[in-house]
């Protein structure tokens, strides 16, 4: 694998793209977010939602467990707090009540699954800063996941709530929502994020959703479970990128193998990531560059599944999608707007910057970097526990 040290750097010059681009003036109603999309012509072409400045946050906690510096953690935090100015706090919307809107305070629709990651942002926060708000936003948001935001076990896809009728389909991305439920079981001792969380998302995802050659079914209906023949939405790019970036599916089937003590959830992550290695461009990437977003997400599948299987075409994978990733990354371009972030997804070979790609290759440079526990999409995160039979738990104290 290449230097370390060249990892960190890249990683590191990641974090201070974001550092250097994040609105941090209180008289801004965009404090906290960062640019979604910039350009050398254009400059900063839109900011971010609640998802993303949710991910963006979490590989910022990651650069300050990593590094300590408080930097990280204040553009963590303020991130946090454009999130949660998302988020609907209103009792008389019973139905929406926890959510986040998708872009602005003023949105009226939502996306379980982005909600999902902007309340999985709040529970990490909380984790590195103990403030009991933020875990007290991911737990109201969890509720309402749990009451409101599946259908038989599996997230729903789009809700509006002026009135207008919600989008019913079922996504093959949202089962990352399942590793949301697990860290708020961790964080919170509920085991109703589990048995109505994580268990049924994992089961419903390798029953419904990954083929018998690792590719996945992107888009099924909700109540027919029939695959998709629409064409409405066939060609946007969320479902071309979908076929490639799971949205962490894959990786939360390993955290569900582990906790379950269920192999099979090992085996339907390593299919896909087969299939990643199947399909991959010569040069690293997916779907002819047009995927930025997907070359971060295979090189942590092919980092971790080959050191557990110590699989020699694995490790190679991800050894080539390596050098790849730091192939893609701006650099010495003269502009902060671009220096240290990756490319936009359908612009390959421009110089454009996207920060889905972006925040996902910070989190993916540090997981394959380093042995450091305690962070979003840690291999070296504290595994559960349970005290009554493992004696090197820890164990209650009985004072009174």
């Amino acid at each position: 694998m290449i230097d370390k040290n060249i990892i960190l750097d890249a990683a590191l010059h990641t974090a201070e793209w974001f550092v250097a681009n994040q609105v941090h003036n209180r008289l801004d109603a965009n404090s906290g977010r960062f640019p979604w999309s910039t350009s050398l012509e254009k400059g900063v072409h839109s900011m971010t939602t609640g998802w993303d400045s949710g991910c963006s946050l979490m590989g910022l906690l990651a650069a300050w467990k990593r590094t300590g510096y408080e930097r990280y953690l204040q553009a963590a935090e303020r991130a946090g707090h454009y999130i949660m100015s998302l988020q609907i706090m209103d009792p008389r919307m019973k139905l929406y009540y926890g959510a986040f809107r998708e872009v602005t305070p003023q949105s009226t629709e939502f996306c379980p699954r982005d909600s999902a990651s902007a309340a999985w942002a709040l529970t990490w926060l909380y984790n590195a800063t103990k403030n009991p708000e933020y875990l007290d936003r991911a737990v109201i948001y969890g509720n309402w996941l749990m009451e409101y935001g599946m259908f038989e076990g599996w997230p729903r896809w789009a809700v509006l709530t002026d009135g207008q009728d919600h989008f019913y389909g079922r996504g093959s991305f949202q089962s990352g929502c399942g590793l949301f439920f697990y860290d708020l079981f961790k964080a919170t001792h509920d085991l109703r994020y589990i048995e109505r969380g994580m268990k049924p998302i994992a089961e419903i995802y390798c029953r419904d959703f990954i083929r018998e050659d690792g590719s996945v079914i992107v888009r099924r209906e909700i109540f027919t479970n029939a695959l998709s023949k629409s064409k409405h939405m066939a060609d946007i790019i969320e479902l071309g990128m979908h076929n490639f970036n799971d949205d962490f599916g894959a990786a939360m089937l390993m955290q569900a193998a582990e906790l379950f003590g269920k192999e099979e959830y090992n085996e339907y992550a390593l299919r896909f990531a087969r299939y990643l290695m199947r399909v991959q461009d010569p040069d690293g990437g997916f779907g002819k560059g047009r995927f930025p977003s997907a070359v971060p997400q295979a090189l942590m599948y092919f980092h971790d599944l080959g050191i557990k299987y110590n699989d020699d075409e694995l490790l190679s994978a991800r050894d080539r999608t390596l050098e790849a990733l730091l192939a893609m990354q701006f650099k010495n371009t003269g502009s902060p707007l671009l220096d240290g972030a990756f490319p936009a997804e359908e612009k390959p070979g421009e110089m454009i910057s996207g920060t889905r790609a972006t925040m996902y290759a910070l989190s993916a440079l540090l997981h394959v970097e380093s042995d450091q526990s305690g962070v979003w999409l840690g291999r070296h995160n504290e595994p559960f526990r349970d005290p009554l039979s493992d004696p090197e738990a820890p164990q209650p104290v009985f004072t009174w």
